[in-house]
């Protein structure tokens, strides 16, 4: 069920940063790419961005949960991490120039928690293929 909630809250920012695009889009009169517009670049490089790192912390967060080896402790405190270092990169992104702390930290935090992750997939699913003869 957490999994449950992430998705849920990944997809209101995801939501939300389609909206932005959107009125960027409108402001600049550009319905397909990003013209000459800086600021729908950096609209659609937030919502492009989250949904690019979301879809592998979902996948990896829903089949770790499924899998009983992670706690839930475990579970709640990535998924959080993510959900903070996600709004913390769209925040830092959509600032002028996209130079910013949060874009940095955003960034960071988001590929430490999908490495933890991955890590962890691949420790639980090595050491269940190690004693199941690779699944054969």
């Amino acid at each position: 069920m957490l999994t449950l909630f992430y998705a849920g809250a990944l997809t209101l920012i995801a939501l939300f940063l389609a909206f932005k695009t959107g009125q960027k889009r409108l402001a600049s009169e550009t319905m397909l790419g990003t013209g000459d517009s800086f600021e729908l670049l950096q609209a659609t490089r937030a919502h492009g961005n989250l949904v690019e790192n979301a879809v592998f912390f979902l996948l990896l967060t829903g089949l770790l949960e499924v899998s009983g080896a992670v706690s839930n402790l475990t579970i709640g405190i990535l998924g959080d991490l993510f959900i903070l270092a996600r709004i913390s990169h769209a925040y830092g992104i959509l600032q002028p120039e996209s130079v910013s702390i949060f874009r940095t930290i955003g960034a960071g935090t988001s590929m430490l928690v999908l490495l933890i992750l991955a890590a962890l997939a691949i420790w639980i699913s090595g050491s269940w293929l190690l004693v199941n003869n690779w699944g054969f």
